[in-house]
């Protein structure tokens, strides 16, 4: 029986947990824990950690999801986190099958799970294509999103990881653009971006803007509720951020949602601005329409998708 030890970490909070590979392939999730990201000031340390909770001592392979760009599967500088994660400095105390994969590579493979598919919320079903294109886009610490392209000899995924929360984002009318201005004022960035709108904090800069009332996050989705203006602006714009990636990817066999904000707020999804903004195009609205989109709720997705990232690399 393989053991896989598996992370996710994010900006907020780091899980980890392991798995086993059980009769037919059979992914199943024996232990689990969490600490918060900013507690972890070193790779080493997290290393460590996993250490003392007995996760290291008999796994076989270990994938870490990390949010920021990875490079050669051995190095990245985290987006969101003070410190940077290289597996070449961590010799012997990781297992030889050792990889890192961005934080949302491993989310969209999560949601191609059968325990994360069987909890989805459908927000509009379309017409689903069993060989087509599949991504992942969601709203957390900051704006993630992957693409993957199914291996039809292989049962497997191409996975195309993306910092496009990181682009300049498109404003369309004069509100929104008196948005844009309180952004660049309250930031000191030259630019709005999808990070600083479809996250965290930019729900907060939301709320505050349309309500003059400066909140944390979570208490900024405390008030958004499923009447409020910031709630129908932010299904707005989380509507938009998917159109623009469905246009460039055209996920035919599906677009799922992810990320903490909307997974604790689903109301941002299933308001009529979101699916409203999701499909409004002139020339490919019926297009938009077809593609199936799903929510997942389950914190335990990136986990989930970081041990099928194992199973697919190493035929564990």
């Amino acid at each position: 029986m393989t053991k896989i030890l598996v992370a996710d970490i994010g900006g907020t909070h780091t899980r980890f947990g392991s798995f086993e590979v059980r009769s037919k392939r059979a992914l199943h999730l024996v232990a689990v824990s969490s600490v918060p990201t900013a507690s972890i000031h070193s790779g080493l340390e997290l290393i460590n950690i996993f250490q003392d909770h007995g996760y290291l001592s008999e796994a076989q392979a270990m994938v870490l999801a990390v949010a920021g760009v990875v490079e050669n599967e051995r190095y990245c500088r985290l987006t969101n986190a003070h410190w940077d994660l290289d597996l070449n400095i961590l010799g012997a105390k990781i297992p030889k099958k050792s990889v890192l994969i961005n934080d949302f590579v491993a989310q969209a493979l999560g949601c191609t799970t059968p325990k994360i598919l069987s909890g989805m919320l459908t927000v509009q079903r379309g017409i689903p294509d069993a060989h087509g294109v599949l991504a992942a886009i969601g709203p957390g610490t900051g704006l993630g999103m992957c693409t993957l392209v199914p291996q039809t000899d292989t049962g497997t995924y191409f996975t195309l990881p993306s910092e496009g929360g990181h682009a300049p984002w498109p404003f369309l009318n004069s509100q929104e653009c008196a948005f844009q201005q309180f952004l660049v004022q309250h930031t000191g960035y030259a630019h709005a971006f999808g990070d600083i709108i479809l996250s965290g904090r930019g729900l907060s800069f939301l709320h505050e803007f349309l309500t003059g009332r400066k909140l944390a996050p979570p208490e900024a989705a405390a008030e958004a509720g499923p009447e409020s203006e910031t709630a129908a602006w932010f299904a707005r714009f989380f509507g938009r951020a998917c159109r623009i990636l469905a246009l460039h990817v055209l996920p035919r066999g599906g677009l799922f949602l992810c990320g903490g904000v909307v997974a604790k707020n689903p109301h941002f999804v299933t308001h009529s601005e979101f699916l409203r903004e999701c499909i409004d195009n002139p020339a490919y609205r019926k297009l938009l329409s077809n593609i199936p989109i799903h929510l997942t709720t389950d914190p335990q997705t990136g986990l989930y998708g970081a041990a099928k990232y194992a199973q697919q690399t190493w035929e564990l």
